[in-house]
């Protein structure tokens, strides 16, 4: 039975518009405090209306009844809010060994969030079998947890183990989302975006559609080409990090703002430098979303690549992935 790609996904009394891009907040390898990009994003929904927030960030933010009231206010004007389930925070912190599932479990009673990631295993069995059975009772305990925050189950895995790893999964828990990490794909994103097509064709032998997330995917090029190979969601830090050329979706450097300031209205705003970068690469990211979204809607991916990815870009993909060139 042939699915039909959707073009979104209902999250309690929402909808969640595909393909979707949640700029990322963390504390690890950015500039500002996580409670400075809660307030940031939170107030910029028209430009980008959903975001991530990381529990372990949550878990030791300075002012956490600020944090509930931004989360609160959020949900409840239409904003998607995501927890992530704070592991890589907690890696990068050397708090692996304190960071627990009871921990994560705290902050899903205390923060109010439309969906989160599962407390996710970094070590998995190497058997399938195995494997499928731990994601599924960690999902299960989570979900008992977060009520009607919806769990999207994560799963670490090579690239040729993930698509029937995938498919189990959502046979065991019935779930309509699931999320695999960008860097378990393959070492380049020709074969990334390969293995992102595996994934699906095995995840549409399913009787109903279910939505694939790539962890730390926030390049807009990038973006662009998974979904076109399959891939539905994406979180990613670059929204913070660096600064977009609207002219050719290319990142540069975060101090290299200034060469782009003229490029939206934001320049011109009166916001701090950092601010109004942040401004300026929402704006963007909002814009290439609704265009993909639309291009994908209408069955034109491939076009969508072909007009807005540089040229050798798309000529490689094109011969790579048998696109029309």
């Amino acid at each position: 039975m042939k699915i039909t790609r959707p073009s979104e996904l209902q999250i309690g009394m929402k909808c969640l518009k595909l393909p979707v891009y949640f700029p990322s907040i963390s504390s690890v390898k950015t500039a500002l405090r996580p409670l400075d990009y809660l307030q940031v994003l939170s107030s910029l929904t028209a430009l980008n209306s959903q975001y991530l927030v990381s529990a372990f960030d949550l878990s030791t933010i300075e002012a956490p009844e600020q944090a509930v009231r931004i989360l609160a206010t959020s949900t409840a004007e239409g904003a998607i809010t995501l927890m992530d389930s704070g592991n890589y925070e907690s890696f990068w912190k050397n708090a692996q060994a304190n960071w627990l599932q009871a921990d994560f479990h705290r902050m899903l009673k205390a923060f109010p969030c439309d969906l989160a990631f599962g407390f996710d295993e970094q070590e998995p069995p190497v058997d399938l079998g195995e494997h499928a059975t731990l994601v599924a009772s960690r999902w299960e305990a989570d979900q008992d947890v977060a009520g009607a925050c919806q769990i999207i189950p994560i799963i670490h895995a090579s690239a040729n183990q993930l698509p029937l790893l995938c498919a189990t999964v959502v046979n065991e828990t019935g779930v309509s989302m699931l999320a695999v990490p960008e860097r378990k794909l393959g070492n380049g994103i020709i074969e990334r975006a390969c293995a992102v097509q595996a994934i699906r064709a095995e995840l549409d032998k399913q009787e109903r559609y279910v939505a694939l997330h790539l962890l730390g995917t926030g390049n807009p090029i990038s973006i662009a080409v998974y979904s076109a190979m399959g891939a539905d969601s994406f979180d990613g830090l670059e929204w913070c990090q660096t600064v977009v050329d609207h002219d050719t979706g290319l990142l540069y450097h975060l101090t290299q703002s200034d060469f782009f300031r003229d490029q939206t209205t934001w320049g011109d705003a009166g916001l701090s430098f950092h601010a109004r970068t942040l401004a300026h690469n929402l704006d963007f990211f909002g814009g290439w979303i609704k265009r993909l979204r639309y291009a994908i809607n209408e069955g034109r991916a491939v076009d969508f690549c072909r007009h807005n990815l540089p040229v050798r870009v798309f000529q490689q993909c094109a011969q790579s992935f048998g696109w029309v060139s």
